[in-house]
């Protein structure tokens, strides 16, 4: 779990074909910056239930795009962020806790960066976005990065 060891080499999963050469070189200079890997999310296991499955797997998937377009990096800070954005808005239960356990695990200085910043934008974020789990992806890969914010409806923090 990243909220253990936010270090992990995480991609954004399922990158597919792609023709927009610009807008791949941006989500790698991004991906790049936040030290991760062009590797997979593994397979979810454990889950019998075909349609449990699949969600969980686009969870998996879902989550770096999250950080692409939240722009937050994947330090202690920016998963808990990105946990509480999922949490409000795919109402996972998992989501939930990581967030909760996540910030408790903050220091000093990190805690109260998130309680007056992250945390109110994030909120703001996580409501008036389109559903994360809903969006297809696969048919965006030739748009920006701030284009696809801003069809989302999500800005970065400042």
């Amino acid at each position: 779990m990243a909220i253990t060891d936010p270090r992990r080499g995480d991609m954004v999963a399922a990158m597919g074909e792609a023709t927009a050469l610009e807008s791949i070189l941006e989500n790698i200079r991004f991906l790049a910056g936040l030290k991760t890997s062009p590797d997979a999310r593994p397979p979810v296991k454990y889950v019998q239930n075909e349609k449990h499955l699949y969600v969980l797997q686009r969870y998996r998937e879902t989550h770096d795009f999250n950080h692409v377009l939240l722009e937050m990096p994947t330090h202690m800070l920016g998963e808990v962020t990105v946990k509480y954005f999922e949490g409000i808005q795919f109402g996972l239960p998992m989501c939930i806790t990581a967030g909760v356990f996540g910030a408790a695990r903050l220091r000093t200085k990190h805690r109260h960066q998130f309680l007056t910043r992250n945390l109110p934008w994030i909120v703001e974020q996580a409501q008036r976005a389109r559903f994360f789990l809903a969006v297809d992806w696969e048919n965006h890969w030739e748009e920006t990065i701030p284009e696809l914010q801003e069809r989302l409806g999500v800005t970065a923090l400042k």
